[in-house]
């Protein structure tokens, strides 16, 4: 019960994140809009990752105990899953195409035009959740597989060739587009002569918000940029693998720490690193900034 209740406190601390993502100021720029999305599949995420799984787990439960709502959590989490990663494939394409292309990001992105580009990963939601097999959990290993395990030497049977595509094709082109946005941006720093302008192009960002020297903002976006890729990597990574050939447990926990680690590690990316959402959030709390 533990990942459950840190689910929890976790959920807590997301919703005055949100609420400032939310708020006039910040919520009509695009990335906004698109973190906003992120938060809050992300909030429905943890609701599957870690309170259901940790109930499910305390209750020793297999697909046989609770068919139905094992049925529909697998749905629910395989598929936010999906669009998690979806829309951390379109945030860094926005802010990529921000920083090389502005006339193009102007023409995608201005005004409401992010909500219909918003629209492709709730269409891949809406794919997943009612074209696709669901994730089952079993808590023989903690875990949730493609097969539900009722019959022995059957597990092909389960392959999931769209899940395949989303773990390595729009994962790893996540984690390309984050080295691209990383590359370019230590670029246009190093064109940057004043630190007013430094703090402008670094404001604009998704992830660092505050004014440092040059070299101290390169290092800490791509610092975020690779953790959070490496996170979702790892995760996806472990889950093709252990659906394939047996590994061992230790490898199972570690891929769902890193689901779960996946949904809730921008709550501290965002505490920490974000200036914005942190002083938004401690205004809410009555807290002096």
């Amino acid at each position: 019960m533990t990942e459950g209740i840190f689910g929890i406190i976790i959920e807590i601390a997301y919703i005055p994140i949100l609420l400032v993502m939310l708020e006039k100021e910040r919520f009509k720029m695009s990335c906004f809009k698109i973190m906003s999305l992120l938060a809050i599949v992300d909030i429905l995420s943890i609701v599957l990752s870690c309170i259901v799984t940790g109930w499910l787990a305390y209750k020793g439960a297999v697909y046989c105990t609770y068919p139905d709502f094992t049925y529909i959590a697998g749905c629910s989490a395989k598929s936010l899953w999906c669009c998690s990663c979806f829309i951390a494939m379109t945030l860094v394409t926005n802010r990529l195409i921000d920083l090389v292309f502005p006339k193009l990001s102007n023409i995608l992105f201005h005004g409401s035009r992010t909500y219909f580009v918003l629209l492709l990963p709730v269409l891949y939601f809406v794919y997943f959740f009612f074209f696709n097999a669901p994730t089952i959990f079993s808590s023989r290993y903690h875990s949730w597989y493609f097969d539900p395990m009722i019959f022995e030497g059957r597990s092909l049977e389960y392959e999931n060739v769209p899940i395949l595509f989303n773990n390595f094709f729009v994962v790893f082109a996540t984690c390309f587009l984050y080295l691209m946005f990383s590359c370019v941006l230590g670029a246009k720093m190093k064109q940057v002569s004043t630190g007013s302008e430094s703090r402008k192009i670094v404001s604009e960002q998704i992830l660092v918000t505050e004014a440092y020297p040059y070299s101290l903002d390169s290092i800490q976006i791509f610092f975020q940029s690779a953790m959070i890729c490496a996170v979702n990597l790892m995760a996806s990574m472990i889950y093709v693998i252990m659906n394939y050939i047996d590994v061992p447990f230790w490898l199972i926990l570690l891929g769902q720490f890193n689901w779960q680690l996946g949904n809730t590690a921008p709550v501290f990316i965002y505490l920490i690193f974000n200036r914005t959402i942190r002083n938004g959030v401690l205004r809410k709390l009555g807290l002096k900034v």
